[in-house]
């Protein structure tokens, strides 16, 4: 098992997984955010679901015109409502987001995996039987790790190699957990890291993290690239 395989099991309760096992496990962090908010309430009420579980691992980020709809829901069930993003909310609260495994529903929410968090996307609907019971289900996917190597070149940001990335891999890594590690990453500042973590949302991943010391374990495929390669 590699990184990402083994806190997902450790949250399923499992001593190990695999490629194209179905797990169930119980999230770090429920996120619930963007105009997706109504959806999952809506959800939640269609599907007959009365009380949330794990209350205290839940959180609402409230919108604009749905401000009222979400503060009543939320303060029915007893959810926190943020006004910030999760690394602002974690940051005050000082608790790192290093190894947690969020759900949401916004595809942006797999930037997060820039900052070493592992954050599963599900629907609205998987996201209202999450908020009742807790936990959600979802596929192990094979595994591929991205390894930079090398120095950076002064002309190499953060976003321009977030577009060199999603160019050179285009559609191949839909539905992969990705592991992106390498030197190259311990030389981008918070700034750049920024930019690159919208790679995961681009690139169509299931799952994505930044971890520059390596996988950890075992993947299906192997990728190297040399910083010298990099042609903006």
């Amino acid at each position: 098992m590699n990184i990402l395989e083994k806190r997902l099991a450790d949250l399923a309760n499992l001593p190990s997984v695999t490629p194209g096992d179905q797990i169930h496990l119980t999230p770090d962090c429920v996120f619930i955010s963007g105009q997706s908010s109504r959806n999952v309430i809506k959800a939640f009420n269609r599907l007959g679901f009365k009380n949330v579980k794990n209350a205290a691992r839940i959180l609402f980020s409230h919108g604009k015109a749905e401000d009222e709809e979400i503060r009543q829901f939320c303060k029915e069930k007893g959810i926190r409502v943020i006004d910030c993003d999760l690394p602002q909310h974690f940051r005050a609260e000082n608790k790192p987001l290093n190894g947690m495994v969020f759900a949401g529903i916004e595809e942006d929410m797999k930037c997060l995996g820039v900052r070493g968090a592992i954050p599963v996307v599900i629907s609205p609907d998987s996201m209202a039987a999450c908020l009742a019971t807790g936990s959600l289900t979802m596929f192990i996917p094979e595994s591929v790790y991205i390894e930079i190597s090398g120095a950076l070149s002064g002309k190499v940001n953060g976003k321009k190699l977030c577009k060199y990335l999603v160019n050179i891999f285009d559609d191949s890594l839909i539905g992969n957990a990705v592991i992106l590690g390498g030197k190259v990453l311990e030389q981008l500042n918070t700034d750049d890291l920024k930019e690159l973590s919208y790679f995961f949302q681009l690139s169509g991943t299931a799952v994505g993290i930044c971890s520059p010391g390596g996988p950890f374990g075992q993947v299906e495929s192997v990728i190297k690239i040399k910083s010298d390669t990099i042609k903006m």
